[in-house]
């Protein structure tokens, strides 16, 4: 009974009332989460993930670039030997320095050389016409240019130079004594016109050739000749090899040879030529016109 008593009487006891936990998912922990945690944890992420891709990147990179440089450089596609036909202003090691083969130099690769890039310097040169630039397998570089040929000297307002059958300037001259073999055009537009002028020199009589020290391109349609006398010969736009002929076939060299003359205007063949004489020589020009006028014919 007092067991029973006292558990009656006993008080109860009561536990103390939890205190409320805070959600993660509160409002207040997402929006710090979205505008705080979060970016900063994505930027960090992204920046290792960009410092090891670089680093991988450039280790790739670094051994790829090796390996195609060890490739190239092998000794098997090395160009080992020169071959040009074709030339003859030009050497051998002149076309080679042109096209990056230079004597003393290290050998380059045929899988590095551009042969399209070398074939514009060929013909970048003033000799050079036409050229073609291959590489066979055996490691022989082949060149095969055609040069221009030299066939007169021109003489323009900015100096003497060599040009081609097409009028095309090669390289400048000092003067006409540098290539006594070529005949010496003069005047604007000689040059264009030299295919005209070299068939009046191959036609021309051999009596006068000797006599020919020069033409000089007049008005773009006609020639005047310099003889080696100094005198000056006008010849006609029209048949300009039948006046020559005439200035032979009547010996007009030989008749006036005596006298002062500068000028022989041979652009009439129906009349007798007109003559000039130096400044004073009035006397000397009248004794010479009567000659001509009663020898011509």
């Amino acid at each position: 009974m007092p067991a029973v008593m006292e558990a009656k009487t006993r008080k109860k006891k009561t536990k103390p009332a939890k205190k409320p936990r805070r959600r993660f998912g509160s409002p207040f922990t997402k929006r710090r989460l979205l505008t705080w945690w979060l970016p900063a944890a994505i930027i960090g992420i992204a920046a290792v993930i960009a410092f090891n891709w670089s680093n991988v990147r450039t280790g790739t990179l670094t051994r790829a670039d090796a390996l195609r440089t060890a490739v190239i450089d092998h000794p098997e596609f090395a160009v080992t030997q020169l071959e040009v036909s074709g030339h003859s202003q030009l050497s051998v090691h002149e076309i080679g320095a042109i096209v990056g083969l230079k004597p003393g130099t290290r050998a380059i690769s045929s899988l590095r050389f551009d042969a399209r890039k070398a074939r514009a310097a060929l013909l970048a040169n003033s000799w050079i016409e036409r050229a073609s630039v291959a590489v066979d397998p055996s490691g022989v570089m082949k060149i095969d240019i055609l040069e221009r040929i030299p066939v007169a000297i021109w003489r323009s307002n900015d100096g003497f130079f060599l040009i081609d059958a097409r009028g095309t300037q090669i390289i400048p001259v000092e003067g006409p004594e540098n290539r006594l073999d070529l005949p010496l055009l003069i005047g604007e537009g000689a040059n264009t016109a030299v295919a005209d002028a070299r068939a009046l020199l191959r036609a021309a009589p051999a009596e006068v050739l000797p006599e020919i020290a020069a033409l000089v391109r007049r008005g773009d349609r006609r020639w005047d000749v310099i003889s080696s006398r100094g005198i000056v010969l006008k010849l006609p736009a029209e048949d300009a090899l039948g006046a020559l002929r005439s200035y032979i076939d009547r010996r007009i060299g030989e008749r006036i040879a005596p006298f002062a003359v500068v000028t022989v205007d041979l652009r009439l063949p129906t009349e007798p030529p007109v003559i000039r004489l130096e400044p004073g020589a009035t006397a000397m020009r009248d004794d010479l016109l009567r000659t001509l006028r009663t020898t011509y014919r």
